[in-house]
């Protein structure tokens, strides 16, 4: 039997926090993390190896794929690789993701996910002008086609009524301050709980484009970035990680991580906690109540059948107060990080020797997933030829601002 677990680490911008109980970043306004995707690929490879070792040492036949997913935050790593085979011959994923209440999803999976480019160029001179009339720049085409997005908003019912979303980044405004942009760019992306949604959201969303492309007399190109399919779940794998995760239990943080943390809580004003860490767990019918995250490893599920483990470190709640985003970041260089990782490496690896000592568990799973996916076979939503956008400057891909600071090519 082949086995998949998958080893990412990627950070976010604006998220450097030095490892103090205050806010302090190491780089300002530079790469960080808050939900320690630092330690999601190092205790995916401490599963790994735990399996070849308990495989060796006990005779157990079985090949480990270890897979490298780069990208997360932007869901361009798995949905590529999907449409080009990597996931292909896997008999079982076991997957896993630092924070969020400490669980294993169950029948509700992130979100579907999808990405687009729009470059706004104009058509003549900018700033030109055609009788009475001063044709705006490609920066006028970006705003109105933010405001015509924000508009719509409020009349898609995927949106309204269906807990979706949309979020906008502006590439470029073309830069410049002494005459008219002649380029722009804006990204959107928008998560949904269906694929019909995904599709109504995109047509609105382009017409927005055409629309504001037309009054600011410019041509406008769309470019798809990423799509991710909606999750299949798979009870049998839930059920083993879950039963699992409570024989290992939640982390347990030693006295230094509990001081670490009565010290964030003091320098917030905050009365110090006796134990400040939650370290309840969350059943798999209960987790969607807590949270719904957006995230490409929707992608494993239609491959193999696939559990989702989650382990947090984060701190107990406070009626009428929110944790700023430092504490998180400051939490991931920390003791209760490595707690987190113990704990999802060990749950890893033990639900991986139950598939494979436990006559007819993976077949269950197996079949399970074979009657799923008749149901409802998605295929890779990425077309085929279309490539990674590993061309454009993302924020999250410079590693300071103004670092990689340039116009591209239309």
């Amino acid at each position: 039997p082949e086995i998949g677990f998958f080893a990412e680490y990627d950070a976010t911008p604006g998220h450097s926090q030095k490892p103090v109980p205050w806010e302090e970043p190491e780089v300002f306004q530079g790469p960080g993390f808050t939900d320690a995707h630092n330690m999601l690929g190092v205790a995916s490879c401490f599963a790994a190896t735990a399996l070849k070792e308990a495989a060796q040492s006990h005779n157990l036949p079985v090949k480990i794929r270890l897979l490298g997913t780069p990208a997360e935050k932007l869901c361009v790593g798995k949905p590529y690789m999907a449409r080009d085979g990597f996931f292909d011959g896997m008999d079982a994923v076991l997957a896993w993701h630092p924070g969020g209440p400490t669980t294993v999803l169950g029948e509700v999976w992130p979100l579907a996910y999808r990405s687009m480019l729009f470059n706004f160029s104009v058509k003549r001179a900018a700033g030109g002008t055609s009788g009475d009339v001063s044709y705006p720049g490609a920066l006028d085409a970006a705003v109105l086609m933010y405001n015509n997005v924000n508009f719509m908003k409020e009349h898609i019912l995927a949106l309204m009524r269906r807990g979706g979303s949309i979020n906008e980044f502006m590439m470029t405004g073309g830069q410049c301050t002494v005459s008219t942009p002649e380029f722009s760019q804006l990204v959107y992306c928008w998560r949904t709980t269906s694929l019909e949604d995904q599709r109504t959201i995109t047509g609105v969303v382009e017409k927005c484009a055409e629309a504001a492309a037309l009054v600011a007399d410019c041509n406008v190109e769309s470019r798809l970035l990423t799509a991710v399919r909606t999750g299949l779940p798979n009870r049998v794998m839930t059920d083993l990680v879950m039963r699992n995760l409570r024989m290992v239990g939640p982390p347990r943080h030693t006295a230094e991580d509990k001081d670490f943390a009565r010290s964030i809580q003091r320098n917030l004003g905050l009365e110090p906690m006796e134990e400040p860490y939650d370290e309840t767990l969350t059943e798999p019918q209960q987790a969607y109540d807590r949270f719904h995250p957006a995230d490409d490893v929707n992608e494993f599920t239609w491959h193999a059948p696939t559990a989702r483990l989650y382990v947090s470190k984060a701190l107990k709640s406070v009626e009428g107060f929110r944790y700023p985003r430092w504490v998180e970041s400051a939490l991931c260089s920390m003791g209760a990080a490595h707690r987190m990782g113990e704990i999802a490496a060990k749950v890893l690896a033990s639900s991986a020797v139950e598939l494979l000592t436990t006559p007819g568990l993976l077949g269950q799973a197996q079949a399970e997933f074979r009657e799923r996916k008749r149901e409802l076979d998605v295929a890779p939503l990425v077309p085929a030829g279309l490539k990674p956008p590993i061309d454009l400057r993302w924020p999250e891909w410079v590693d300071r601002p103004g670092s990689g600071w340039y116009i591209p090519s239309p």
